[in-house]
């Protein structure tokens, strides 16, 4: 292939000057139309931006120690989360108490008979930690997937309640105490409960005087797990006191732990008395 710049003759512009020498291009560098070398134009820098700034920092990956965390945080909550599953789809066997105890709140509000061997939590009236001051007691007993669960006020704070916020029952005031409290209380223990379904028991004796009983059935906890649930919700008052009591056990356990409930139940008594 014949030199441009030798061949031809010296290059010269419309005056007849000669223009200035090319240098020669290399068959691997020619690569533009004019046969000379070719050269990449630079990268485009933003403006404003240096080279420099223009350019992306390494990102650090993250160290031993910090994979180390990050696998044991996830494998103690997988556990954790399989431990409930498991629990709630294989939910264990409660007997019946083989004796009772008598519970006493430590406020002296009320006493009631205590399953034997259950855990028991109670919450006493009286000064709370922020100062405030609490009329609400009570007691729950849990033993697997059983429990009898028991919160206590004064009827007067209720009435209080309920007037404060335009929801006053008349009955409230000459009727039964507990028939009011009974229809209260019943969609809090609905919303805890999948399915949730309850019939009235009409007779029901208990030595507070004024009571109301339902029997309940249900799929399960709120979210449907931990199987088919049957228990009690009753509602006592009397001297100035009431008492909304919910019994619960596996549909199975149900035969066995009904008469326990209803023990429970009929011990429940306002004041020091001891229970029967």
């Amino acid at each position: 292939m014949p030199d441009n710049n030798s061949d031809l003759g010296p290059r010269l512009d419309l005056a007849g000057n000669p223009l200035p020498t090319l240098p020669s291009a290399s068959p691997a560098s020619t690569n533009n139309f004019s046969g000379g070398p070719y050269y990449p134009p630079p990268m485009a820098t933003p403006p404003g931006v240096t080279s420099t700034q223009a350019r992306p920092a390494p990102q650090a990956s993250p160290s031993g120690g910090t994979k180390l965390w990050l696998r044991l945080i996830v494998g103690v909550v997988s556990f954790i989360i399989g431990y409930a599953v498991v629990g709630a789809l294989n939910p264990k066997h409660t007997p019946a108490p083989e004796s009772f105890t008598t519970y006493a709140a430590p406020d002296k509000s009320f006493t009631c008979a205590a399953p034997a061997g259950w855990t028991t939590t109670g919450a006493a009236a009286g000064k709370m930690s922020d100062g405030s001051t609490s009329t609400v007691g009570g007691v729950l007993f849990e033993q697997n997937n059983a429990k009898i669960d028991i919160t206590t006020d004064n009827y007067a704070t209720l009435v209080a309640y309920d007037v404060m916020n335009n929801n006053a029952d008349p009955q409230s005031l000459t009727g039964s105490k507990a028939g009011v409290l009974h229809k209260q209380w019943r969609a809090k223990t609905a919303a805890e409960h999948k399915g949730y379904a309850e019939t009235k028991v009409a007779d029901f004796e208990s030595p507070m005087g004024d009571a109301r009983l339902s029997e309940w059935t249900a799929r399960g906890n709120a979210l449907g797990f931990g199987g088919a649930m049957h228990g009690y919700r009753a509602s006592l008052a009397g001297g100035g006191k009431t008492a909304e009591v919910v019994c619960q056990c596996l549909e199975s356990d149900w035969p066995e732990l009904k008469p326990a409930f209803q023990r429970v139940l009929a011990s429940f008594l306002a004041g020091e008395a001891a229970a029967p």
